[in-house]
């Protein structure tokens, strides 16, 4: 798959999970539809957000980087974009549940950084 195509076929996607997210907010009743609507709720809203901040990474760093190859800043911004996604997810499912205190998410940040820093160092030829 070249690049071109994968920026298409990413930003519809996005475009796909923003409109799902959408009607999953203005048409689903959280007291009526139980855990469903909840899973709902947070796959949807999950999905936007790693397509957003993929596409927005991607382009960021076409804009700084412009002698890089585009597999590397395209998969350097995936990288990124599933750890920010997580750290996001993780403290509103916290949130939800009463469980967001400061330290929570300072060790969930950290356990992020860590991961980001065994691919950086784990370096290619």
């Amino acid at each position: 798959m070249n690049f071109r195509s994968y920026l298409i076929l990413m930003t519809l996607g996005t475009l796909t999970a923003w409109v799902s997210w959408l009607v999953v907010v203005y048409g689903i009743d959280p007291s009526r539809s139980g855990m469903l609507g909840f899973f709902l709720f947070y796959l949807t809203l999950s999905m936007l957000s790693f397509g957003t901040i993929s596409l927005l990474g991607l382009i960021f760093r076409f804009w700084r980087l412009e002698k890089e190859l585009s597999s590397r800043i395209t998969y350097r911004a995936f990288r990124q974009a599933i750890l920010l996604t997580v750290i996001f997810i993780a403290s509103l499912i916290l949130l939800s549940q009463g469980w967001f205190r400061w330290w929570t998410m300072i060790l969930i940040v950290i356990i992020a950084a860590f991961v980001e820093l065994a691919f950086i160092s784990t370096k290619r030829t």
